[in-house]
């Protein structure tokens, strides 16, 4: 099933490379996916299209700096992760959003896309958030082998890199990937404190506790990268949402692995990717016509 590519202005004026994943058979929702930390919106191209297998119309895209939508080199990027959220991923939303058939919008981020969901200043227009493998990324909520090189990463090569190069050249050194300098600067921030965003990111708890759509969390017993009292923790601060929070593990699905990657790989079609595709089939039964917008703000 082919994608359309487009390109998104935001309103700032930055140009976001995006794709629509259009469903061949009658629409039931959009569906908007959020990438995690340094990953290119093509990781998740196959999962997007099972959705639009689906019903749903599925929009991909890079944060600025980011794969398709880098310009030039980023060591003139200034973008941070406000930025990535507050004007790319709400440029993309209030984009689906305005779809003539009205359908339910919802976001699906991944690791730093679904933590930074409740900062996106178009929230109230989602009907939904799904999050898969979000967590704290803070140094107590990291697995052990993460946490023994955290300090290496936040005080040593974030601090003397970022300075010399003008970004974190991940790449090269084979740590999370290009990240432009404001963005590992924020992140930085917030994985030196207690409770990660929450206690990081001025207002981010208060945000949080605002949501009221449903929220379906799927964390993995296997993720290498996140301990799962961090992903209680943050879902936990859904004060006023329900949360729909399933630990999996890789023996109830009879797969060797899964980890923080892993759902979203091919061989996941028929086993993880139904687990999204059916909430979301319930989500839109339980809608009214004509509701699925919360909001227009």
């Amino acid at each position: 099933m082919a994608a359309k590519r487009l390109t998104l202005n935001t309103d700032d004026g930055q140009t976001l490379a995006v794709y629509c994943h259009e469903p061949q058979q009658a629409l039931r929702a959009e569906v908007v996916i959020a990438p995690g930390m340094a990953i290119p919106q093509s990781f998740y191209a196959e999962f997007a299209a099972y959705l639009a297998g689906q019903g749903c119309r599925v929009w991909t895209f890079d944060y600025r700096g980011m794969g398709e939508s880098r310009q030039g080199s980023l060591r003139g990027c200034k973008a941070d992760i406000s930025d990535w959220v507050g004007r790319d991923c709400d440029a993309v939303v209030r984009h689906a959003s305005m779809a003539p058939e009205r359908t339910p919008l919802f976001l699906l981020g991944h690791s730093l896309g679904g933590q930074t969901a409740p900062l996106l200043p178009s929230i109230q227009r989602l009907a939904g958030i799904i999050n898969i493998a979000v967590g704290s990324g803070t140094m107590r909520h990291n697995q052990p082998a993460t946490r023994r090189l955290a300090p290496l990463l936040w005080h040593v090569l974030t601090p003397l890199l970022c300075p010399l190069f003008g970004y974190f050249p991940g790449a090269r050194i084979g740590v999370i990937g290009d990240v432009p300098r404001g963005a590992m600067a924020q992140w930085r921030r917030w994985c030196l404190t207690p409770d990660y965003l929450l206690s990081g990111e001025p207002g981010a708890r208060a945000a949080y506790a605002r949501v009221r759509c449903p929220v379906l969390a799927l964390t993995f017993s296997d993720d290498e990268l996140l301990l799962e009292s961090g992903s209680r923790m943050l879902h936990g601060a859904y004060s006023g949402a329900p949360v729909d929070y399933r630990e999996l593990t890789p023996q109830q699905f009879d797969v060797p692995r899964i980890g923080h990657f892993g759902f979203f790989r091919r061989n996941q079609e028929k086993v993880l990717w139904p687990l999204v595709s059916d909430w979301l089939q319930q989500r839109c039964a339980d809608m009214q016509p004509g509701l699925a917008r919360l909001s227009e703000a």
